[in-house]
């Protein structure tokens, strides 16, 4: 086993511990811990067996089978980063129609106060 082989697999065992440590204090949602749990085994599977990745290569084609996981992971980071902006396109959406509603609640409440004060000073004036 390579030294780049060892390192893969320390990696994959330190976002292990690292993902049951953040689900065990609640900072990560099981489901999402799920899914980096899995990536996690993945990288020390990879990080173990080496191998796997010059078979899927020749099985594929593929010139070089190094390139595979880089290509799988910008995949991924891609996938995420357009999850994350739809993520945020619905926050923004959420954010301005609350905006709206406290707009139109705070014009109800001046509203009302304006007609309550008119009805207090015309019955004030119906008193005198």
């Amino acid at each position: 086993m390579s030294s780049a082989h060892i390192i893969a697999a320390f990696i994959g065992a330190a976002l292990s511990l690292t993902i049951v440590f953040l689900t065990r204090r609640d900072h990560i949602s099981p489901l999402v811990a799920a899914r980096w749990f899995a990536l996690a085994l993945l990288v020390l599977f990879v990080g173990f067996f080496p191998g796997i990745i010059d078979i899927v290569g020749a099985y594929f084609g593929i010139g070089y089978p190094p390139i595979i996981p880089v290509l799988l992971a910008l995949g991924a980071a891609m996938v995420k980063i357009l999850l994350m902006d739809i993520e945020r396109q619905r926050t923004n959406t959420k954010i301005d129609r609350l905006v709206q509603r406290i707009a139109m609640l705070e014009q109800s409440v001046e509203e009302h106060n304006v007609v309550r004060a008119k009805f207090s000073a015309s019955n004030e004036r119906k008193v005198k």
